[in-house]
């Protein structure tokens, strides 16, 4: 390994010497220009140049070509400190075995209940656990993945202690249908169909896309159906209305279900889930923003007999006014009524009673918020937010920000800032299990991060941020002093973690571009997938009609559990991919784990070999 770094230095200094004689702009994830104006989670806009963030986009074409499943992959490619455990060939699955966990910044949970996952700019999650449920959104019709990495609820409330992930959807109407097919290793088939047409002021889409793995080891198959459509107009030039929803039906399963299956559904867990939305947005020369309704609704059904039935309903509005040229506001409101019920009619207690709370549970939660963005100078940005969040339990709570941003010379910036997050006692902690305690407190964290960015040439890019963390009432199960039950949920001890992203984007070569990132973690006790030190690697060529791809990660000082407990051993996986296009075909072949890694993500599940993947997408 320490060959590989050795060569990808020496790569990273060829490229800093040979940077003053190319002049193409590279091709990833970093903008051109150094005073481009990006839309964070569809609620904010400012300036590249003036961002006091840790701030990055995936082109869905990147998706795409990169994952195999979900857009997820490609951010535990592309940003330096997240972190997405996958341990099957397909999918995540859900459940206390399930994989999908996202943690940015040694923030996010297991499952991921801190880093907030937008769905085109609403928030997406399970009633009753509180987290998101990747392998509802797949990899297709994603027209960007954004990552704001830092506690962020100030802007976007509950869940956002380590960051912000916004999936954004968009039918591609520069073409009338897209078939695609591809095949791999254990038994894996991905078939997908997407028909869109734009008539006049009207965008119809659809798309449906089928995927199967029989698993790489006995009982870890996949297989699900991802059904959505929608309707867009073009009201007139201010205004834009949007009404689209999915349907996703899928079953797992997972070793630790053992011969065990109460209720005779033949896997770990099925699962149906649903989401609707209708946005109304507006854009004009001085205001910009959205008002958004949306559902989630979900049934899931375990193997052990849990069966479930979750719920939220939101509205939300936000729009950000460019006042002048020195100053802009951004102002929004949402509210969200989630909750459902459970039960399992096969599971008891030593009195008898029965493990599962079977009552229905609903909180409502509602924010608002202000942020000002004011240049006083070209050079300098100040930035300033309050949120004010009200919760039924009731668990009120201010979220404040603060940032500075210097641009020192021409491409090259400096940034200070000062963030707050906090999340909400999900219901399953406070009511489903014996476990439960409705007297929970938010968690809370504060954060502060320096950075900067340099663009050093019209080829080259690179980022530097530190961070510190200091998150208090953290809500753990711990053994209980005055038993039953043996362990309860509480608000436990704080913790401190401070780390440091670096990210470099080179152009090396006309049609060749190197991404290198590296993050390093001090965790404290929250070891739980938040690995000390990451290595990423991204190649990117392309010439006429042929690409090409290698990439990877390696992974040191991993555990599967706080404090140190249940270490894995350090890992590195490459990957490869070629493709062609050919007119209207897309010809492909991707070769996943190439030198056939054996490790694990899990202590008692090996992680997959050797993958071959082959297909071909036909755009009419």
């Amino acid at each position: 390994m320490r060959r590989l770094v050795v060569i990808l230095a020496l790569i990273g200094f060829f490229s800093l010497v040979q940077a003053e004689n190319l002049s193409d702009s590279d091709t990833l994830i970093v903008y051109n220009s150094s005073d481009s104006i990006v839309v964070i989670g569809n609620r904010i806009a400012t300036s590249v140049r003036n961002l006091a963030y840790s701030y990055q986009t995936i082109s869905g074409e990147l998706v795409q070509r990169l994952s195999s499943h979900s857009a997820l992959e490609l951010i535990d490619l592309s940003f330096p400190s997240a972190f997405v455990l996958e341990n099957k060939v397909l999918g995540y699955g859900v459940g206390s075995d399930g994989a999908g966990i996202l943690n940015l910044r040694g923030i996010g949970g297991k499952p991921n209940t801190g880093v907030l996952v937008l769905l085109n700019g609403h928030p997406d999650f399970m009633g009753i656990f509180g987290h998101p449920l990747p392998d509802v959104y797949g990899n297709q019709d994603i027209e960007r993945v954004e990552v704001l990495a830092g506690p962020s609820s100030t802007v976007f409330g509950d869940h956002a202690q380590g960051g912000v992930v916004n999936l954004v959807t968009e039918p591609q109407f520069n073409y009338l249908a897209r078939l695609h097919f591809e095949i791999g290793s254990f038994g894996t088939q991905v078939y997908s169909f997407s028909l869109q047409k734009q008539i006049n002021k009207n965008g119809l889409f659809f798309t449906l896309r089928r995927q199967k793995s029989d698993g790489h080891v006995a009982q870890t198959r996949f297989e699900s159906w991802h059904v959505q459509g929608g309707w867009q107009r073009q009201l007139n030039k201010t205004w834009q209305l949007t009404v689209q929803g999915r349907y996703v039906p899928y079953q797992f399963d997972d070793p630790a279900r053992g011969l065990r299956d109460t209720l005779n559904i033949g896997a770990y867990a099925k699962i149906q889930r649903g989401t609707a939305e209708i946005s109304l947005k507006n854009r004009s020369q001085r205001l910009q923003g959205a008002f958004q309704l949306y559902t989630n609704l979900g049934h899931h059904e375990f193997y052990d007999g849990f069966k479930s039935n979750d719920y939220s309903y939101g509205f939300s509005v936000y729009q950000l006014l460019q006042y002048s040229a020195k100053l802009s506001l951004a102002t929004g409101l949402d509210v969200i009524y989630y909750g459902g019920k459970a039960k399992n009619d096969f599971s008891f207690l030593p009195n008898g009673k029965l493990v599962v709370n079977p009552e229905a549970h609903h909180l409502t939660s509602a924010g608002i918020y202000g942020v000002a963005f004011y240049t006083p100078l070209p050079q300098f940005t100040v930035k300033a937010g309050l949120r004010y969040q009200y919760n039924s339990l009731p668990l009120n709570q201010l979220s404040p920000f603060a940032g500075i941003s210097y641009t020192m010379a021409s491409g090259f910036n400096l940034y200070l800032n000062y963030q707050t997050g906090f999340r909400t006692p999900t219901l399953m902690e406070l009511y489903l299990f014996p476990s439960a305690n409705d007297q929970l407190k938010n968690e809370q964290v504060q954060s502060v991060e320096v950075g900067s960015s340099f663009r050093y040439s019209n080829s080259g890019h690179l980022r530097l941020a530190f961070f510190r963390n200091r998150l208090t009432d953290l809500i753990q199960a711990l053994p209980n002093p005055t038993p039953p039950p043996l362990v309860q949920f509480v608000n436990g001890p704080k913790s401190n973690q401070w780390g440091a992203e670096v990210q470099l984007v080179q152009q090396l070569l006309p049609g060749l571009t190197l991404q290198l990132a590296y993050a390093y973690l001090d965790p404290d006790e929250l070891t739980a997938y938040n690995p000390k030190q990451q290595y990423k690697f991204l190649f990117n060529f392309e010439k006429g009609d042929f690409y090409a791809n290698v990439y990877g990660k390696y992974v040191k000082k991993l555990f599967a559990a706080n404090q140190n407990h249940l270490p894995l051993p350090d890992y590195k996986v490459f990957n490869l991919q070629a493709g062609v296009k050919l007119n209207k075909f897309d010809l492909y072949l991707r070769v996943l784990n190439a030198f056939d890694e054996d490790y694990k993500t899990r202590p008692d599940l090996v992680a997959p070999g050797r993958q071959l993947r082959a297909g071909v997408s036909v755009r009419l």
